[in-house]
């Protein structure tokens, strides 16, 4: 009985997250049908992960900027990953509104539909702008832990010359 009111949540949350149909279509962003942004790229060529995509407002206005990014990081070799790839997206919002990092769902070959998914389910676009509560939730949410990874093993491999 003590699960009940926990199961109902997941249920309701479930059927809510997969009533939304997000689609990108001729660049835009669509909801349930109705454009919400416009995404384009830059790069994004399959043997290449120098890959931007940019979310306008239906006014050109860029919302946000979604860039691959990828480092080697030793701790997270595996059979599966021998040279220890981290592929991830940074997010940057506009007007200096921050920035967060989300590893890649697609592994390199991220895909505009995989961007809006992510921007639809955190609800950062509101209208024909940025959610701000939102947005501010899904930066402390995400943070920058895998920049801030980057910087940590890149000062470890710092090498000193003495003369």
């Amino acid at each position: 009985m003590k699960k009940l009111p926990t199961i109902l949540a997941v249920l309701l949350f479930t059927t809510t997250i997969q009533a939304q149909t997000v689609e990108v279509r001729n660049d835009r962003i669509l909801v349930d049908g109705n454009a919400i942004a416009t995404i384009t790229r830059q790069g994004c060529r399959a043997a290449s992960l120098d890959c931007t995509h940019f979310i306008r407002s239906s006014e050109g206005r860029t919302l946000i900027t979604v860039i691959a990014r990828d480092f080697v990081d030793p701790n997270q070799r595996t059979a599966g990953n021998p040279e220890g790839k981290v592929w991830y997206l940074r997010f940057s919002f506009a007007d200096g509104r921050g920035v967060a990092e989300v590893a890649d769902p697609s592994i390199r070959n991220i895909r505009p539909r995989d961007v809006a998914r992510i921007i639809v389910s955190a609800n950062l676009i509101e209208g024909d702008d940025l959610n701000e509560v939102e947005v501010q939730n899904f930066i402390q949410a995400h943070g920058t832990h895998f920049s801030d990874r980057r910087q940590e093993l890149n000062r470890d491999r710092q090498i000193i010359i003495v003369r």
